[in-house]
């Protein structure tokens, strides 16, 4: 694992947007085409706007998220309408944007179209992922079993998170580790402490985010207090 810790979190930011705007251009490097997902949240707003200024040929990039909210893009707590504002609008409108949902009443529907819209798409070639202090990741949240991080194979699972009022759309934990260059985001001493916990002791879905630090060695983090 790579580790980087930051003492305050525009530093953070900044290094964050370098390292994720370094391996997109690593990948058109190689790739006609690259595809980067998003994280929603507040530590985004701060990072996506540097990636978004990065001297990058964003028409070569498909955007899309690691997980969103089951609302409409308008809506304030829409990771799509974070993207839009914080990175699409910020610099990066070349990109094409595949978002995760489109507002259909019906929850499996929704869940096909998510999939048929991302079968083209996915696995992602670089993502930018954060951590909840329950040490949830995309909006995989604490389970029983493992088993309620995949779907049948499919890309997208709906989740509910504990204590918040809307439903989620979310990668699936295999889609996840699927992707070609990992950046995870941690800031706060709360969260800095469920990830030290998850990396000092066997993997289990109730703290998610050690799967991912098992599964993937070669994560990359960016630590801020």
């Amino acid at each position: 694992m790579n580790r980087f810790d930051f003492p305050d979190a525009e530093a953070c930011a900044a290094a964050l947007a370098d390292a994720l705007g370094a391996a997109v251009v690593e990948t058109l490097d190689k790739k006609a085409r690259a595809t980067l997902a998003l994280s929603g949240g507040r530590s985004p707003e701060k990072v996506l706007p540097l990636l978004a200024a990065k001297p990058i040929d964003w028409a070569r990039v498909d955007v899309t998220l690691v997980d969103d909210r089951r609302v409409a893009i308008d809506d304030s707590a829409s990771n799509a309408g974070l993207v839009k504002r914080c990175f699409l609008d910020q610099g990066a409108t070349g990109a094409r944007f595949v978002p995760l949902w489109q507002g259909d009443v019906d929850l499996e529907h929704a869940l096909a179209a998510a999939d048929r819209r991302l079968a083209n798409f996915l696995p992602a070639d670089v993502a930018y992922l954060g951590m909840g202090p329950d040490g949830h990741i995309a909006s995989l949240f604490p389970a029983e079993n493992p088993e309620r991080f995949e779907r049948d194979g499919f890309a997208v699972i709906s989740s509910e998170a504990p204590s918040a009022p809307h439903g989620r759309i979310s990668l699936t934990f295999l889609e996840l580790i699927k992707i070609s260059k990992l950046f995870l985001h941690v800031t706060g001493a709360a969260k800095i402490e469920a990830f030290e916990r998850a990396r000092s002791n066997p993997p289990t879905p109730r703290l998610p985010v050690s799967l991912l630090i098992d599964a993937r060695p070669d994560l990359t983090l960016f630590v801020c207090e």
